[in-house]
């Protein structure tokens, strides 16, 4: 049997033979033991085989990050070794920069605004965002003469700092265009999400400077 201590090879060199006498790695796959037919590979083979064939092929995007995890373990206990591999290290230095990369995607992506049901509630005079039936977050405004004025930002317990507001302004803000009324934003996030994103102005008419927009 091989054990997953095989990728060892990663020096490219076999046993007897000096290092200086092979300056390129060798394929990994070329380095291992060919299967035998009399019995289908161990589990401990079929992963040896597989991270070979990943390093060998040098596109880790397409390897899963648990098996990511697993090759830098093996490729480190290789630069552990008394007589590390010379290249060990830059592909050691490859695996763990495409996990950090998948890691940062990951951390990027939860801290993105989440998505969940808006609708306009005009009873209560606010518009409203549902995350599995609860509600999260709601933007407190009123009608009057034609206008839309963004009162309030309340987010629930349990919902700060995820970025609902940003989602209930949108969506206001779409709203208005949609009814072609104007726009009055009162409350900071409002004016605050109007300054960063200008181009949501153009999507509603907007009172005059005079006739007390704020932004």
């Amino acid at each position: 049997m091989t054990d997953i201590s095989i990728l060892s090879g990663i020096t490219g060199a076999s046993a007897g033979v000096p290092r200086s006498a092979d300056p390129e790695p060798a394929p990994l796959l070329a380095l291992l033991p060919a299967p035998s037919d009399d019995a289908p590979p161990t589990k401990r083979e079929r992963e040896a085989l597989s991270m070979a064939s990943m390093l060998d092929g040098g596109d880790l995007a397409v390897v899963p990050l648990a098996e990511l995890r697993i090759l830098a373990n093996s490729v480190f206990r290789s630069l552990d070794s008394d007589v590390p591999p010379r290249w060990a290290q830059e592909r050691y230095g490859a695996v763990v920069d495409e996990i950090e990369r998948r890691m940062s995607r990951i951390a990027a992506h939860r801290g993105a605004p989440a998505r969940g049901v808006f609708r306009d509630s005009p009873v209560g005079s606010r518009f409203e965002l549902y995350f599995d039936g609860c509600l999260a977050a709601y933007l407190r405004y009123s009608i009057r003469a034609g206008r839309l004025t963004l009162r309030a930002v309340v987010e629930n317990p349990g919902f700060e700092g995820k970025g609902l507001g940003r989602v209930l302004i949108r969506g206001a803000m779409l709203d208005a265009h949609r009814r072609r009324i104007d726009v009055i934003a009162e409350c900071a996030p409002a004016q605050e999400f109007l300054h960063r994103n200008p181009q949501y102005l153009a999507l509603a008419r907007s009172p005059r400077r005079r006739d007390g927009l704020r932004r």
